[in-house]
């Protein structure tokens, strides 16, 4: 089997009215289209929609589930907050997962079709700017990179398990590319350095690849978010 994140997997007809809000609703919110804080009632998607109340009601309680959005009392729905704590967790959470999958897929090897593409993938000489026009086909060759190492793995649950941090990361990567979109001019040598390792078949050098790759990362993540005025500019309270 292949797991493969939302934002490039394939996705069949939506089974149902729910189904379609749902997925609609979670890449506006994914891709900040909906911002964290907006607030909305059912009846306003189900206008934009052109649904009925009760698909939409449906979406949002397993939107809720997923964390995505609050409930306010007799006030509708909010997008949840994105925290410093929850993308350091899920940086952390990344780390681990995606070294172990690096090491492994060093250890295993690749298809000579999947070697091919993450080598292709690993280049990038667009501009020295992540959120420009060619923004949305780049994050998605990110995302096909991660992808193939994950399942190149050889381990089920390690690569569900890497596919669903990387869902849950999307929307902080996009918060924190927007915030800052400058890209240090180390981020391509350390792609291709993952794909130098898992072709040499070292496995340690693939995993001291990834965790240099991710570290930089949560480094430039975290501070994008921390450096922003939300942040800056929130009052402190004594413990």
């Amino acid at each position: 089997m292949r797991y493969e994140p939302d934002l490039i997997r394939e996705h069949p007809p939506a089974s149902s009215l729910m189904e379609n809000a749902y997925r609609r609703l979670k890449r506006e919110i994914i891709e900040l289209d909906r911002p964290p804080g907006a607030s909305f009632t059912e009846l306003e998607v189900a206008t934009a929609f052109g649904l009925s109340k009760t698909p939409v009601r449906e979406a949002l309680a397993r939107l809720h589930r997923d964390g995505l959005v609050r409930p306010l009392p007799r006030a509708g729905y909010v997008v949840s907050a994105v925290t410093l704590g929850d993308a350091t967790d899920l940086c952390d959470m990344r780390a681990l997962l995606q070294s172990q999958a690096a090491a492994l897929c060093a250890e295993h090897g690749l298809s000579e079709a999947d070697g091919a593409r993450l080598a292709e993938l690993a280049v990038d000489t667009d501009e020295d700017q992540l959120d420009g026009p060619h923004f949305e086909e780049r994050f998605r060759a990110n995302y096909e990179f991660e992808s193939i190492i994950a399942n190149g793995s050889g381990n089920n649950r390690l690569a569900a398990a890497t596919v669903g941090v990387l869902d849950e990361i999307e929307r902080i990567f996009r918060l924190g590319i927007r915030l800052d979109p400058a890209m240090p001019p180390a981020r391509i040598r350390e792609r291709q350095a993952i794909v130098e390792a898992i072709a040499a078949r070292d496995a340690d050098a693939a995993r001291a690849a990834m965790q240099r790759r991710t570290a930089s990362a949560r480094r430039e993540i975290v501070g994008a978010l921390a450096a922003s005025r939300s942040i800056t500019h929130a009052e402190i309270a004594v413990p």
